[in-house]
């Protein structure tokens, strides 16, 4: 395997349109793929003045007190999380390409209004699809692999959570960077929507095939 940097990312939103809702909560983590157990993070709160949606209170448990004492302006919470990922990185998460959308609309805003994310990308949701026959939520992975830490709606948690995921795939599978990177698996039932990148192939997909190269034949 090449040795290389990853990226977990996890935001926590006002909706699910990234051109239109904002980001509340970052987590991210960095680690190097030689030693799993050297790693770093980055959380924080983006200040944002109008009353949060009463769902996403329910979900999160973010408030709109937590935001106004502890956020920071969404220009300097773009370029600290910029400048935390190498350029190089690969970028990661559980439905990452939800994340990614997200984070594409942080950057052109505050920025460069031109970014094109160019990063090689490896989406843990798939990887647990194609693995498992079990639901799919974040929460499912962490009972499947016994992971302590819990999926708890907020970024870094979830961040640290998906990456103990990965852990645990990584010892089920070595192969699992190689084989899913710059493939993203979606439900058959429906086409996929979203941010999409062209070097990123779409597929859709089956669970528990243990093969996506094979999907695009079904």
């Amino acid at each position: 395997m090449n040795h290389q940097t990853i990226v977990i990312i996890d935001f926590e939103t006002t909706g699910f349109k990234p051109k239109e809702d904002e980001i509340i909560e970052i987590g991210a983590i960095k680690f190097h793929t030689s030693d799993l157990s050297k790693y770093e993070t980055f959380q924080t709160f983006i200040s944002y003045e109008q009353p949060l949606p009463q769902k996403i209170i329910e979900i999160t448990h973010i408030t709109d007190g937590m935001l106004h004492e502890n956020g920071i302006d969404r220009e300097i919470a773009a370029q600290k999380l910029y400048s935390f990922i190498p350029e190089d990185a690969v970028l990661s998460g559980y439905n990452v390409m939800f994340d990614l959308g997200f984070y594409d609309a942080l950057i052109k805003k505050c920025i460069k209004k031109e970014y094109v994310i160019k990063n090689d990308v490896l989406d843990i949701l798939t990887i647990f699809r194609d693995l498992s026959k079990t639901s799919h939520k974040l929460s499912d992975a962490v009972s499947f692999y016994d992971v302590q830490t819990p999926n708890t709606h907020r970024a870094l948690d979830d961040v640290i959570a998906t990456f103990e995921v990965f852990k645990a795939m990584m010892k089920q599978e070595e192969q699992v960077i190689k084989t899913y990177t710059n493939i993203i698996g979606y439900p058959p039932f429906r086409s996929y929507y979203g941010l999409k990148l062209p070097h990123v192939k779409y597929l859709p997909q089956r669970s528990g095939l243990k093969d996506l190269s094979i999907v695009h034949k079904l």
